[in-house]
């Protein structure tokens, strides 16, 4: 029952890939050859494209965390290390250590502490004021204090050993409230990390408070820390209280630049260069366009502004307020395209054509050598692969719900069902990852002339071939020379055979340009059968293998039946 489970999957997922080849191509036929058919085809190709990339953006939106700007920050890259307090310009403070060497008149070294006076204590020489002297300076200061005892030959060298040890608050929208131990020297960012970074939903980054017997002491914006690396010197002492506020509010970047996300605002405006100078809007962006609320008349609306990228960034002047989306777009008209011409030919690998060329105007200029399958010319979208992938997840999705909902009468059938469900959903984490190739079909007859170029399409001249290869369900999976004498069901045997009986298999025979035939009902024909042909052996789906093959079988004939155009089932 495994195997056939097994090879049931397998042919399933063989129909899935290949349906999935196949029904986003554009299929350009001899019965469309008439320009208003072809039309009708192509634009309802190109609606849908556009509906699935609606779709697909609207997903997107659906299913990705819109990031934060600066969420970045506090991932414990400041919480592992303490700062030692060797910045000159940091200020002594009670309970720092400092190393004191003396030599000439008077031999001495110890590791003395800042006492709550702020002194250190040298023996015949008697306190020194050390409190608030930077590290620069402590050399010089503690040289002074000594040469009131000892005026000549004395020599010193003071050196700050460690700083004192505090513990701080940290309070406010932060993850994880709490009193945190540290250095003096430390930076406030160390103490954020400790607590886990500031709420991505809720808390401010530019409105950070260290307070102090309940004032403010000093106020701090990361952002200045993000975009200029500047953060104001500060020394912390036991008891102060790291304080992060609620966010003014924010607005939304997206399109063409290096950040898209929320960026918090400071106030209730903010400058739109200042906002496009942090997210670096990219070289090729030339419009931005602000969709802001408004409140006329005591309703809510949109208003939407547009801006060259110019003008907005000539004088910063423009104004934008919170809660609104700013969309930085690149409108260039392009004035040609570049397509990627691949296989046998002698040609160019890249050709540059004007916009709106079509396929006819490349192969007029295509070199052909004698090797060159002019009849089997494939083309490659990506917004046909895109659209592919899409349509494969999307049944694979509906493919999960309907294992993960399905219920079961008995305890024994819910674990048969369960372990089914196990083996079913590796094999759709397996199906995800498959990455169609978006090809558009070009069968038989189709004009060339009404296939117009998109910008990245990539062209394959196949290499004529005089053999026919066989995949699937056989014994021995090969390749075969062409021999106009033979037909499916001999090609098949020279493969070794089918693993079952052929009644039980679906046989299809895939063609140079892509187009699946199914031949179900020729295995004899000699016909149907031409070099470079690949046939493929599927093995049917058994209903009676297992209980979700019928809701599996559904959903897998869905997308073959969707294919219905290539496929001719």
């Amino acid at each position: 029952m495994k195997n056939l489970f097994i090879r049931s999957i397998a042919s399933a997922l063989m129909l899935i890939l290949t349906s999935n080849i196949a029904s986003a191509a554009v299929s350009i036929t001899k019965d469309e050859s008439n320009e208003a058919k072809q039309a009708i085809s192509l634009s309802s190709d190109d609606s849908n494209e556009n509906n699935n990339s609606e779709n697909t953006n609207h997903n997107s939106n659906s299913n990705n965390t819109i990031q934060a700007y600066g969420q970045w920050l506090f991932t414990g890259g400041f919480k592992e290390n303490s700062f030692v307090g060797s910045n000159p310009n940091y200020k002594i403070t009670q309970g720092d250590n400092l190393l004191v060497q003396l030599w000439g008149g008077i031999d001495y070294q110890a590791e003395v502490k800042v006492d709550p006076q702020g002194n250190i204590f040298i023996p015949k020489v008697g306190p020194i004021k050390v409190l608030g002297v930077s590290n620069a300076e402590i050399n010089n200061v503690v040289l002074k204090g000594i040469k009131r005892v000892y005026k000549s030959n004395v020599e010193a060298y003071v050196n700050l050993m460690s700083s004192q040890t505090v513990k701080v608050f940290l309070s406010g929208l932060v993850n994880k409230p709490g009193l945190y131990e540290g250095q003096s020297a430390d930076s406030i960012l160390r103490f954020i990390d400790l607590a886990g970074g500031i709420k991505t939903e809720l808390g401010s980054m530019r409105h950070i408070e260290v307070k102090r017997n309940n004032q403010t002491k000093y106020t701090i914006d990361l952002y200045d820390f993000i975009q200029h690396g500047t953060m104001p010197a500060i020394q912390l002492q036991e008891g102060d209280v790291i304080f992060v506020a609620a966010k003014h509010g924010d607005v939304t970047i997206e399109g063409d630049v290096g950040f898209s996300g929320t960026y918090q605002l400071k106030e209730d405006t903010a400058k739109l260069g200042n906002i496009l100078n942090a997210v670096i809007a990219k070289k090729k962006a030339t419009h931005i366009t602000i969709i802001a609320p408004e409140n006329t008349n005591g309703e809510t609306e949109l208003s939407v502004q547009q801006y060259a990228m110019d003008e907005a960034l000539a004088n910063n002047t423009i104004e934008v307020k919170a809660g609104s989306l700013i969309k930085v777009s690149s409108q260039l008209r392009a004035k040609e395209i570049s397509i990627e011409l691949i296989g046998e030919h002698n040609s160019q690998f890249e050709i540059v054509l004007p916009w709106g060329a079509s396929l006819a105007d490349l192969l007029a200029d295509v070199k052909y050598t004698k090797l060159s399958n002019r009849d089997a010319i494939q083309l490659f979208r990506a917004s046909v692969a895109t659209r592919q992938k899409d349509m494969l997840l999307a049944s694979l999705s509906a493919l999960e719900q309907s294992v993960l909902t399905a219920r079961s009468q008995t305890n024994e059938a819910a674990q048969l069902r369960s372990a089914e469900a196990s083996t079913i959903l590796q094999w759709i984490e397996k199906a995800k990852l498959v990455e169609p190739k978006g090809q558009v079909l070009l069968s038989d007859g189709y004009n060339a002339s009404q296939i117009i170029l998109q910008q990245g399409d990539r062209i394959v001249v196949p290499t004529k071939r005089n053999l026919v290869m066989i995949h699937g369900e056989v014994l021995f999976p090969t390749a075969i020379a062409y021999n106009g004498d033979m037909n499916i069901n001999e090609y098949i045997a020279k493969a070794g055979g089918a693993t079952d009986d052929l009644d039980d298999m679906n046989i299809l025979i895939m063609k140079p340009n892509g187009d699946f035939v199914d031949v179900n009902e020729h295995l004899n024909s000699k016909k149907q059968i031409s070099a470079g042909d690949e046939i493929f052996v599927l093995a049917k789906p058994d209903p009676k293998s297992f209980q979700l093959t019928k809701d599996i079988t559904q959903v897998m004939y869905q997308i073959a039946v969707s294919a219905a155009v290539i496929l001719a089932l």
